[in-house]
């Protein structure tokens, strides 16, 4: 363990926070994933999730404590059952996977997409004294606080706190800093990850796939584009399972690549999957395909376990988001239209009616208003199950399906 221990003492941990405070217990923790207490070792992955990641944030801890965790990857010590420790675990996997699962969670939480001069400009705001920020950050460090579950014995918290809180400007500042110091280890988790993409595991290889392309936004890893997509290319071709070929598809269409293989693959999903590449967006297979799937949504939704690399809900969400993009007349989609209107619910209104209501209604509607029987029949669809979000007259509809 000695690498281990030299990497850990360069950090000044104290020096650090984490979601709950300062980041001094880092070290214990992540000499606890490799040690040789299980017990340790499933909780060292729950502060990874919670103190490290939590709720998919990053604080000035989480860079430095995953650089490491990405070193780690290729530690045989990290091919161990580790348990659930969380409600949401799918069943005991190996220690390799669960940090690879987190690292795909790292790399979306450094918000790639927004550029680093936007988080600049909120880091260090023009407008405010950077004396008065570090005199915030610190009197809040210094407060021995924690919040007491029981509201009989809780205590308010410091004023300190409480200014920490309510002051909008700061904790925007903190949040671009952290974003910032994070970004520098994004190289780190993909120099780890891209090895793992050969992995003989499916269960490695995928998470690994993920977490390399969502790292490629970094500015300095824009090279190694070509390269990875051959990776990705490779491990569909050679796999049988396709969940993992639907995963590249998507991930291929996150790179603006174009999964033409995949568009052909005797998994309906995986085609499905294919078809939703932007690339596609005037191929009348890829729109073929899209309504082959949308014929049946609700089956849509149950080929594939949790959501793939991009997925925005259920999959049927973003199968009819990228067919009502591609299609310009009512007609080519109204048993689809019909279909997702009838099962719809005012949750789901934006994903499963709007898009519809927007392509089957481009003026405004009037009395005087001509319908085609597509649109009538759509307007029926709606009546018979009337959302409030609907930017319609529901008097008028009646009024213009009964003429």
């Amino acid at each position: 363990m000695d690498s281990l221990r030299a990497a850990v003492l360069q950090v000044d941990w104290d020096d650090l926070e984490h979601a709950y405070g300062p980041a001094s217990d880092a070290p214990a923790r992540l000499l606890a994933l490799v040690g040789d207490d299980p017990e340790a070792r499933s909780d060292a992955v729950e502060y990874l999730d919670a103190a490290m990641l939590h709720q998919g944030s990053v604080c000035s801890a989480t860079g430095p404590f995953v650089r490491i965790v990405a070193g780690l990857l290729a530690d045989p010590r990290t091919d161990v059952s580790v348990a659930d420790v969380l409600p949401w675990d799918p069943e005991p996997r190996s220690l390799r996977t669960a940090l690879l699962t987190y690292l795909v969670l790292f790399a979306e939480a450094c918000r790639l997409e927004i550029p680093d001069e936007e988080l600049i400009r909120d880091a260090y705001p023009a407008d405010r004294d950077e004396a008065d920020l570090r005199r915030i950050r610190d009197a809040a460090r210094a407060c021995d606080w924690r919040l007491d579950p029981n509201p009989a014995t809780r205590t308010p918290p410091p004023p300190a706190l409480v200014e920490a809180a309510n002051d909008e400007q700061y904790g925007r500042a903190m949040r671009a800093r952290g974003l910032l110091a994070c970004r520098k280890f994004v190289p780190d988790v993909f120099g780890g990850v891209l090895p793992l993409i050969r992995d003989a595991d499916a269960a490695v290889r995928t998470p690994a796939m993920i977490a390399a392309v969502y790292c490629l936004r970094h500015a300095s890893l824009g090279g190694h584009e070509a390269a990875l997509v051959e990776l990705l290319e490779d491990a569909a071709a050679g796999s049988s399972e396709p969940r993992e070929r639907a995963t590249v598809a998507r991930l291929l269409g996150i790179l603006g690549r174009r999964p033409e293989s995949l568009l052909h693959d005797p998994h309906p999903g995986v085609r499905a999957c294919a078809a939703l590449a932007p690339v596609f967006a005037g191929d009348e297979r890829a729109t073929a395909e899209l309504l082959a799937a949308l014929e049946d949504p609700e089956t849509a939704d149950r080929w594939f376990e949790d959501h793939l690399p991009g997925q925005q809900g259920w999959l049927r969400f973003d199968l009819a988001r990228a067919l009502a993009d591609r299609v310009d007349d009512l007609e080519t989609i109204l048993p689809v239209a019909l279909r997702l209107t009838a099962m719809s619910s005012h949750a789901t209104y934006e994903h499963e009616v709007g898009p519809w209501v927007r392509l089957a209604f481009p003026e405004p509607l009037t009395e005087r208003s001509v319908l085609t029987s597509a649109q009538r029949a759509f307007l029926g669809a709606l009546l018979a199950n009337w959302h409030p979000q609907l930017p319609l007259d529901q008097d008028l509809c009646r009024a213009l399906v009964r003429t």
